[in-house]
């Protein structure tokens, strides 16, 4: 399933899971209609589409916002989704103990 959805359930997007660069597009997108709404919902990181995509180490990985890890191994990091590093970068980061 490759619907995004807000906190409150509602679908505002999608991504496939191919590419990161497309998942920061689209949740820059929907930050930026959520915001022209005023809406009260918000995105949660912890329930984008394609999990299953995260390396095991990481799905319980809370040093700072992992929103997703596309098929290529690049994820979108960061409070604003606004980064993307290696599945590895991240993994290195984890290990320090952040979790």
């Amino acid at each position: 399933m490759d619907e995004i959805k807000t906190t409150s359930g509602r679908a505002v997007g999608s991504w496939n899971g191919e590419r990161a660069q497309d998942l920061m597009a689209e949740l820059k997108r929907i930050k930026g209609m959520l915001a022209s709404e005023r809406a009260t919902d918000t995105l949660d990181s912890r329930a984008m589409p394609h999990r299953e995509q995260l390396h095991p180490d990481l799905v319980d990985f809370r040093a700072y916002h992992l929103w997703g890890c596309d098929r290529h191994g690049q994820c979108v990091v960061g409070t604003n989704a606004n980064r993307i590093e290696s599945v590895d970068k991240v993994l290195s980061f984890s290990l320090i103990d952040h979790h």
